[in-house]
């Protein structure tokens, strides 16, 4: 075993071979040394200096010492302890950041003024591209412990030194800095390096306990933040079930003074929910009327680190706002009422007094019409003049979803119930219309064996979700419409006559625009109006003659046929004015061109254009004693338009023209 000295002389040979050859045969020194020595003689480092550090002045050194005042604040008690340990034994205590740069220093007086002399002193950086081999920077470019003692330096002028060195991580595993003891080469041991260990590893559990204080902070901010602004009402039990904290939401429901009082002042009575605080159980979303204001109801309990309760959160939150969300969110809302229904033939009339009074009962209803007709109109108008108007309306057209779908959007699914569903599961139509009006559209489509699962439904008015085993009770009032002959769907085998039987208790049927061409004039009226509010345009005049055309028509498409009209005409002018030459052609092929009259505008002026339009045929049938033919010629119209219009106004044919 060679000596101490013997151990020395080889290092200096081996340095020496190493600066004349730039290699050293294995085995003369540390593989970490060499490695280091190769990089400096790669980087260009003289190895006859040692202290061409960066300095720092004063007023440069302020920026980087104030950012890394945490890693000081932290180190400096560690670093005040090491030195207790090594005072008189001529050793330097030095911390530096990640870049080497040394930020405070503790160490025996002569000994510090010796380091000053290589500038080993606060404000300078020791990276080992500049300097060279040395504690803190080959530590740092290693990222693990090291002690470089005389000549395992690269530089002349540090081989009297010893340098015992090791970085400091911090929470995340990134270097903040270096601890370093340095010192004359024959006063420090192999122990030395031991102690620093110790140190950094001491400075790293501190730093993460103040991380771990400091997330703690901030995560208590932001949950208070949350617990102060969410739009729940949230109170904070302790485990005697007083009331610690409440936030403004749920002061709004239970008031100011009821922090510091117990739950039972609250709940009323012995309650589940005090049952859960006490037990650490959990209740969710349980309905629960606080001081009249009715609640849907969550506990959740706290625990302690002994896993026994310790309290809970409890949140209040107000059934009127779940619906609103509900009916915001989902467009689950009834737009239409019986005002919105424009026109005035008996027919009609009939139908909403007939609709009115359907819409005050709980009983099913179906809406039988021509496509086109607006039966979801009528549905809408139902429930909006329905007790359950506050609830939502839910339409879903049977029609429009492939077989597959049908079920999934009616009851719903569970979590996991089929490639693609969504996770937690999905509410069905039947969930969402919960206290108000399910509109099912076109229901005779719907397949046979669907048919029987809706039947079910509307016997037990309870649902299970497709995958799941929960019964789910579900109070809906179911109105269907279709366009076709369910009775004949019943007999063809293509429709349930037991569902039929069901659905069909209320039974209303929409009159086609066929049946009630007296409501051509104020419907087209109104479409043109509100076409071009929605397009934004000037409303353009109509001249009376085009609405001979329009009755004349079968309109097989019904009122959506007519506001399709009503936009191609509307597109189609130019000057202002719809006239004839505007109509569609299967339109205006069924009459003769009438004269050109006087345009009226649609809206307020309506009547008054009626009014003249009858003065106007009573003087004509005067002029004409009477004579259909004569007031048709003289008008450029039908005799069967007079027979209409004589009819429209009330005006008998058997009275006295003469």
């Amino acid at each position: 075993m060679l000596s101490k000295q013997s151990r020395r002389n080889a290092l200096d040979l081996a340095w020496q071979e190493f600066i004349t050859c730039g290699d050293v045969r294995k085995g003369k020194v540390r593989p970490e040394i060499l490695a280091s020595w190769q990089r400096c003689c790669k980087a260009g480092v003289d190895y006859t200096d040692g202290t061409r550090c960066d300095i720092l002045s004063p007023e440069q050194f302020e920026r980087p010492w104030k950012n890394h005042y945490t890693l000081i604040k932290t180190a400096k008690p560690f670093m005040n302890k090491l030195y207790e340990f090594v005072a008189g034994s001529g050793l330097v205590v030095f911390l530096s950041d990640e870049c080497g740069l040394i930020l405070e220093s503790i160490g025996d007086g002569d000994v510090a003024d010796n380091a000053s002399k290589v500038n080993l002193v606060k404000g300078t950086g020791w990276k080992e591209e500049t300097v060279g081999t040395n504690g803190i920077g080959t530590s740092l470019k290693i990222k693990k412990p090291i002690q470089v003692s005389g000549k395992e330096h690269y530089c002349i002028k540090l081989h009297t030194w010893t340098c015992s060195a090791a970085p400091i991580f911090d929470p995340d595993h990134r270097i903040v800095g270096a601890l370093q003891i340095s010192g004359p080469s024959h006063a420090v041991h192999l122990h030395t390096l031991g102690m620093i260990v110790a140190a950094v590893e001491a400075i790293e559990s501190q730093l993460r306990i103040q991380e771990n204080t400091r997330e703690l902070t901030l995560l208590n901010q932001r949950l208070n933040g949350i617990f102060q602004t969410m739009s729940d009402g949230a109170v904070i039990t302790d485990k005697n079930g007083l009331i610690c904290q409440i936030n403004p939401a749920a002061e709004a429901i239970l008031g100011s003074k009821i922090k510091g009082g117990s739950l039972k002042r609250i709940f009323k009575h012995r309650s589940p929910f005090l049952d859960a605080v006490e037990q650490g159980k959990t209740i969710t979303d349980r309905e629960f009327m606080v001081d009249a204001v009715h609640c849907l109801v969550t506990t959740s309990p706290l625990w302690d680190g002994n896993q026994t309760p310790n309290g809970a959160v409890i949140f209040f939150n107000p059934i009127t706002k779940v619906k609103k969300l509900i009916n915001r969110f989902s467009s689950a809302q009834a737009s239409f009422r019986f005002s919105d229904i424009i026109g005035r033939s008996p027919v009609l009339k009939a139908t909403i007094d007939e609709a009115r009074h359907a819409a005050s009962g709980t009983s099913n209803i179906l809406i039988l019409g021509e496509s086109g007709t607006g039966k979801e109109l009528f549905a809408q108008s139902i429930h909006n003049y329905s007790p359950r108007q506050p609830g939502p309306f839910i339409a879903l057209n049977c029609a429009a979803l492939p077989r597959e779908l049908i079920s999934s959007e009616l009851f719903g699914y569970a979590d996991g119930a089929f490639t693609g569903a969504r996770k937690g599961g999905r509410p069905g139509k039947f969930e969402m219309a919960a206290g108000g009006t399910l509109f099912l559209d076109e229901i005779g489509d719907m397949p046979l064996d669907q048919q029987a699962i809706l039947l079910r439904v509307l016997q037990e008015k309870k649902i299970t979700r497709i995958g799941g085993d929960h019964i789910i009770p579900v109070d809906v009032r179911v109105v269907c419409a279709t366009h076709k002959d369910l009775k004949q769907e019943v007999e063809k085998g293509n429709f349930r006559s037991d569902l039929y039987y069901r659905i069909n208790v209320i039974r209303i049927r929409v009159p086609s625009l066929r049946q009630r061409p007296d409501d051509i004039y104020p419907l087209f009226t109104d479409l043109v109006n509100k076409i071009c509010a929605r397009q934004g345009s000037y409303v353009p005049h109509i001249m009376p003659a085009v609405f001979d055309y329009l009755v004349a028509y079968d309109w097989p498409g019904n009122v959506r046929e007519l506001e399709n009209v009503a936009e191609k005409m509307i597109s189609a002018d130019r000057s202002g004015c719809i006239e004839p030459d505007h109509l569609p052609r299967e339109i205006f092929e069924r009459r003769p061109s009438p004269a050109p009259v006087e345009p009226v505008r649609p809206g307020t002026r309506n009547m008054d254009h009626l009014m003249a339009e009858r003065d106007i045929m009573v003087a004509l049938l005067k002029q004409h004693q009477g004579n259909v033919s004569g007031v048709a010629r003289e008008m450029k119209v039908s005799r069967n338009t007079i027979y209409r219009k004589l009819k429209f106004f009330g005006i008998c044919r058997d009275q006295s023209f003469t």
